[in-house]
């Protein structure tokens, strides 16, 4: 499956290797330019996936920005509209920032949403989609040239030439070591069930469930589904069979709203569950000339917030705004700094969504912590208001998620002493908990900016003493 028209002998403006959601919306911007662009994808099937499935009011708005929001039409695609946060029986709801309805999030199944962009790109006149296997980069004088790829109808080896070669290959990436020093550890795997024919609390919104147990999320992908993940530590994924289905029922069941019960009981007996590994990859690329990395390939966070997709598009707007200022590709010094801008900006648009979702995934595993951000969200106004602000993806303040962090591991320690005596033995757990806050906070601050990280935590540290 492939467009016609340009072939692998012509040097391309761009060359993308993998047509993801990133590669995707990268050649569709960057085609509005004029540039002519070959995009190599593995497999052009409709995939069938449990990751990239909620896209968070931020990402809407890279949408809204690139003029690409029809990508969401005509998939069944549910406006979410906030969260309902499930902690042991109690709940309360937040939601997104805004007054109108809008911006709002989306639920919607993965590949119906891609192949709506593959279909785009398919037909772009300035844009050459071929269906194989990049097997190498291939380099001249220290510099990125292009790709060798196999062809996946004719089997045969094939080079491109490009003056940019763009990597977009996605979370299981093969190349990322060619741009990048990756440091990717796995915190576990996620597994995914679809819930059908039932109701939520709240309908459009998604759901956090915290307990004595995995998290799990809930939230909208069609007018009668809705996809439930519930995480899972360990380096192996867990393995589905008759005695873990019934653990499944066991441990998480009624861990649920009674609404979504009986759907995840028969979800569970049907036995379609997915798993796909959770990985953090700090984003660490190597300047390079002719090349560039970006999206999942480039730099992820733990998948419980939903934020991936909104980094993806961040990445890909912001770098496309720096190569409009390239008028010809053939500059190499200029297309050199456009890159090296975009590396050196991009975490502007994606530090607060990476910092959370990690941040808030070392949170729900700590009982202490985990009791402390639900008391502390359903306070309400500015608490509930402004950290969904974040998770949504609107707000890119890292002071005001630094503040609202450590707030919340000082609102929890302030609220055991003030609900127990006061023993030597209760303050200094108390005050465990602040230690076990900053303790999760620090290494993700230094991560994604060490130079403001430091700063930014001195100033933590000396709030809380």
């Amino acid at each position: 499956m492939q467009n016609s028209g340009l072939n692998s002998n012509y040097k391309y403006d761009v060359l993308i290797v993998g047509a993801g959601i990133a590669g995707s919306a990268m050649a569709a911007n960057l085609a509005k330019l004029g540039k002519k662009i070959a995009v190599v994808e593995r497999d052009l099937r409709e995939r069938d996936v449990i990751i990239g499935e909620l896209l968070q009011p931020g990402g809407v708005i890279k949408l809204q920005e690139m003029g690409f929001t029809k990508f969401i039409d005509n998939i069944d695609a549910q406006p979410v509209y906030g969260y309902d946060i499930i902690y042991e029986e109690n709940n309360y709801v937040i939601s997104y920032p805004n007054k109108t309805g809008e911006p709002c999030g989306y639920g919607f199944r993965n590949g119906a949403f891609l192949q709506n962009m593959r279909r785009h790109i398919l037909a772009d006149e300035n844009i050459t989609v071929l269906e194989g296997s990049v097997t190498e980069l291939l380099e001249k004088d220290n510099a990125l040239i292009g790709a060798r790829y196999v062809d996946k109808s004719s089997k045969e080896e094939k080079d491109l030439f490009a003056d940019l070669t763009v990597i977009t290959d996605g979370p299981l990436s093969s190349l990322r070591e060619m741009l990048s020093t990756p440091e990717k550890k796995l915190n576990g795997y996620f597994m995914g069930l679809l819930l059908k024919n039932c109701e939520m609390p709240y309908s459009n919104h998604g759901h956090l469930i915290m307990g004595d147990h995995p998290p799990m999320v809930i939230y909208p992908v069609t007018s009668n589904e809705w996809r439930i993940l519930i995480d899972f530590k360990g380096e192996r994924p867990p393995r589905p069979g008759k005695e873990f289905k019934q653990y499944l029922k066991d441990t998480f069941e009624n861990a649920l709203p009674v609404s979504a019960r009986k759907a995840f009981a028969e979800a569970v007996d049907e036995g379609k569950i997915k798993t796909f590994p959770n990985h953090r990859l700090p984003a660490k690329p190597i300047l390079k000339q002719g090349g560039v990395i970006l999206g999942d390939a480039l730099n992820m966070r733990h998948p419980l917030t939903g934020g991936g997709m909104t980094a993806a598009l961040n990445d890909v707007l912001l770098l496309c705004d720096n190569l409009k200022q390239v008028p010809d590709f053939n500059n190499k010094r200029k297309l050199g700094k456009a890159v090296e801008k975009f590396y050196a900006t991009r975490h502007l648009g994606t530090q607060t969504t990476n910092i959370l979702a990690d941040g808030l995934y070392g949170v729900v595993y700590n009982p202490d912590l985990r009791k402390a951000f639900f008391e502390y969200i359903s306070r309400g106004d500015k608490y509930a208001a402004e950290t969904c602000s974040i998770l949504a993806g609107l707000n890119k303040d890292k002071r005001l998620l630094l503040n609202h962090f450590i707030g919340m591991a000082r609102y929890g320690t302030q609220m055991r002493i003030a609900n127990s005596e006061a023993t030597t033995e209760k303050v200094t757990q108390s005050f465990t908990m602040v230690k076990d806050a900053v303790g999760i906070i620090t290494p993700l601050l230094l991560t994604e900016k060490p130079d403001t990280g430091n700063k930014l935590m001195l100033e933590a540290l000396n709030r809380i003493v």
